[in-house]
């Protein structure tokens, strides 16, 4: 775990950020590292002229083009700071908690955007229809989520932590742009069992092939409702030829259901076509004389063994199924995570107002989101001053942050100012903000 300074939340910031720091030169780490302290300390990110307008020109020189070169033709590649911030992560599990589960999430987002200026502007599906129609104009980012356990009151609870954003172009598919960035992350994930969280769209092809790779990796995820399942083979016949490799079809209406909460839930074993081992299959529907809302779950490994359920005793969750019965959708539940990063980073750190239009800068632009996602969550685990905050909101802590932030820049320009020849005029200027209410230096 890295070691975070007292001195000042500026100085701590900085220690964190050097984490990144090979993958910069001086300079454009120096730009990197006043972006960041930006994102962190204004309340709403509208566009790399706002935090340039709105904070960085008040306390430094940097010139707006300078931040505009960074994103669009500075090199550092996007896959090593995922790589970093996943290390981070793993840095800040205990070890009591070493033999315990991290819990992969990868799923993607569409970002309704206007004019066909921007690189990578194409239609997209949009099966939540938000904008009235089945189809949006804008962009995809895949995401990948790190979901690691940490003590907190005696028990273990999950902290969510965004990894990175992908853009998607025609060049590759989703799938593959989602399994790079599993192979990024498991680099630092080979002393745990890992287990991969996804929908249906994302449990298929090149994921599936992906997951058989690791040994230490597992999927729990959703598949098509129509997935074919079959009975486990059987016992060999001592007869001549290959023997069979499936059981019997297996028909959902014959399944036992037990009701839970607003749902029927049936789990069996049962083979697939996605593995050739036996999967542990949980089928839920809302009637299960008709089979309305059927949602068909497959988990590769016995949910009795998920470490951190086995061996931790957990926060009580939120979920509609709960219980140690159900252990495969009490995992899945924490695919949900994903789905409130997404809100937070869209509705209150500015994930939609990117202005820049190349593939790179956009790219790199929600990456520095998710890097201060990630920052203002993990600080109150590294710096003692801000423990009362551990699995506060992000958002609650970033603003607790931002003020400790701005008084600090207030007080060194205010001390700067001193040393010159104006210090009249510089101590009635600040005499004047401050009876006006204006947060400035």
């Amino acid at each position: 775990m890295i070691s975070i300074s007292k001195d000042s939340f500026i100085q701590t910031i900085e220690q964190y950020l050097l984490q990144y720091r090979s993958l910069f030169k001086k300079r454009s780490f120096d730009i990197f590292f006043w972006l960041m302290l930006a994102i962190i300390s204004v309340e709403e990110v509208r566009s790399i002229r706002f935090l340039h307008e709105n904070f960085i020109k008040k306390y430094s020189k940097k010139a707006l083009n300078s931040l505009y070169y960074v994103l669009s033709y500075i090199h550092f590649p996007t896959e090593e700071l995922l790589k970093i911030t996943v290390g981070i992560a793993v840095s800040l599990i205990p070890d009591t908690l070493k033999n315990s589960t991290i819990f992969l999430t990868i799923d993607d987002t569409l970002q309704v955007k206007f004019g066909d200026h921007f690189d990578c502007y194409f239609q997209h599906f949009d099966h939540a229809n938000k904008t009235g129609s089945s189809y949006l104009q804008g962009h995809c980012f895949v995401s990948l989520i790190i979901n690691i356990p940490l003590s907190y009151q005696g028990k273990t609870r999950i902290l969510s932590l965004p990894v990175g954003y992908r853009l998607y172009t025609k060049d590759k598919s989703k799938l593959q742009i989602a399994s790079e960035m599993i192979d990024s992350a498991m680099e630092y994930l080979k002393d745990f069992q890992v287990i991969l969280l996804c929908d249906s769209w994302y449990s298929k092809g090149i994921i599936i092939e992906t997951v058989k790779n690791y040994n230490n990796l597992d999927l729990i995820a959703a598949v098509r409702s129509d997935t074919a399942l079959f009975d486990l083979p059987p016992a060999p016949t001592g007869k001549r030829g290959r023997p069979r490799v499936h059981g019997d079809k297996l028909d959902k209406t014959t399944f036992s259901f037990e009701k839970l909460g607003d749902y029927y839930v049936s789990k069996k074993q049962a083979m697939t076509r996605l593995f050739d081992q036996p999967v542990y299959v949980t089928v839920t529907t809302t009637n299960p004389e008709e089979l309305t809302s059927v949602r068909v779950y497959i988990s590769t490994l016995n949910p009795e063994e998920v470490q951190l359920f086995k061996d931790h005793e957990q926060e009580e969750s939120n979920s509609s199924f709960k219980g140690s019965e159900n252990l495969t959708l009490r995992a899945y539940g924490i695919r949900w995570n994903i789905e409130v990063i997404f809100y937070q980073q869209k509705f209150f750190w500015g994930f939609s107002n990117y202005m820049v239009r190349n593939k790179l800068a956009i790219e790199r632009y929600v990456n520095l989101l998710a890097i201060g996602f990630t920052l203002v969550s993990v600080l109150p685990f590294l710096d003692q001053r801000l423990k009362a905050w551990q699995f506060e909101s992000p958002q609650i802590i970033k603003r607790e942050i931002a003020s400790q932030i701005h008084k600090e820049l207030i007080l060194s320009s205010f001390v700067s100012s001193l040393e010159n020849s104006k210090i009249y005029s510089s101590i009635k200027e600040s005499v004047r903000c401050y009876l006006e209410g204006r947060k400035i230096a």
